[in-house]
């Protein structure tokens, strides 16, 4: 049997895409083409960027079905941790040994496959079928990424003919923010899924938002809420390095995962609420909604400005030096977030509490005076 594997984020899924998976049908003589939907990519870490799996996945399915090309398979959507092709493919061979599989790879990233985690063993167990993005890999770029794989993994590489179409899931995405739904590239049923979901829509007003998180967090929670934002905004305006409007959209948002997850968790759950259900796109605010709770190394200006607001807002009255964080905020906001963290990792050792270590990792990195 001769099986083909296309995996992506498919964020959402495309016509593009299914065409590439008839075109190595017809090609190779494949049995059928497994449409697999990442999971957590180490390429493409879910920190925001990426709709959450439920709803890739059910568009997926809406996309392929009814398809005697395609089979889904939700291999690595339902794995835990990193996924990995090489990890993927060495469980694919030892669930069907006797099959012969294809790996079907766009040119871009044949490019960089040999930086991936363990490209032998995926040169090993799949003959690639590399489909080429005319306007990212040029053709002697090509050959000469072609001609290294074979000579280092002895890989067995193969061109894909196909009609390359300039359409990517970004560019599908902005449009719909824009108003294209249905989306001609879509599948009916995706476009409808999309519409009755809200994914990718334009960004909700201030009030909206608010209006939102009213509802969806307790009382107590939605005023902590409103006195980050009000303190983020504050702390923009006194440090000039971020626009007040960014710092208190962030704050708003910051707990919108809370509901979700425990104390670490809520902060990424937040980040893909946030893009997902308000549309909020600006790589900084959904960054500074992940880390505000365990703070990160090297910490941008506005992640620096959430992870301290949520710290010393007004309603906050359990933490020590409290009066003194609250005036060094606006004058020296690393000397801040060391202090935060000091007291945090005390506490913490001392009620005998798990020391998550990125909040470790962080609290060393701006001991050393690097921040």
């Amino acid at each position: 049997m001769k099986i083909g594997i296309l995996g992506g984020t498919f964020d959402p899924i495309h016509k593009a895409h299914e065409a590439l998976g008839h075109a190595a049908c017809r090609a190779f003589d494949l049995d059928y083409v497994m449409v697999m939907p990442t999971g957590n990519s180490y390429l493409k870490t879910v920190n925001g960027q990426v709709t959450s799996a439920k709803h890739r996945e059910a568009m997926v399915l809406l996309s392929i079905q009814n398809d005697p090309d395609f089979r889904y398979s939700d291999l690595e959507i339902r794995r835990p941790g990193y996924t990995y092709t090489a990890d993927t493919l060495r469980q694919l061979v030892h669930m069907e040994p006797e099959a012969e599989w294809y790996f079907i790879i766009g040119a871009d990233s044949l490019h960089g496959l040999k930086d991936w985690f363990a490209p032998e063993v995926v040169c090993h167990h799949a003959v690639l079928l590399v489909a080429g993005r005319k306007e990212q890999v040029e053709s002697d770029v090509l050959t000469e990424d072609i001609r290294y794989l074979k000579d280092r993994y002895e890989a067995r590489i193969h061109l894909l003919p196909w009609e390359d179409k300039d359409v990517s899931s970004s560019q599908i995405r902005q449009e719909i923010r824009e108003g294209c739904l249905p989306h001609p590239m879509l599948e009916p049923a995706v476009s409808e899924y999309i519409k009755n979901h809200g994914l990718y829509g334009p960004p909700q007003t201030e009030k909206q938002i608010l209006k939102s998180l009213s509802r969806r967090l307790k009382p107590s929670r939605y005023r902590h809420t409103l006195g980050v934002a009000e303190t983020a905004e504050k702390m923009a305006r006194k440090l000039g390095t971020v626009d007040p409007a960014r710092a208190r959209l962030a704050g708003i948002l910051h707990d919108c995962g809370k509901n979700e997850g425990d104390a670490l968790s809520h902060g990424p759950i937040g980040a893909v609420i946030a893009r997902e259900e308000y549309g909020i796109t600006d790589p900084e605010i959904l960054s500074a909604i992940r880390w505000h709770t365990t703070g990160r190394p090297a910490m941008s200006e506005l992640e620096k400005i959430i992870f301290v607001a949520d710290y010393i807002e007004p309603g906050r009255d359990k933490a020590p030096r409290l009066k003194t964080l609250r005036k060094l905020a606006f004058q020296d906001i690393d000397k801040t977030i060391f202090c935060i963290l000091e007291d945090t990792l005390s506490y913490l050792r001392n009620s005998g509490a798990d020391i998550d270590g990125k909040s470790l990792e962080t609290y060393n990195y701006y001991n050393t005076g690097k921040g």
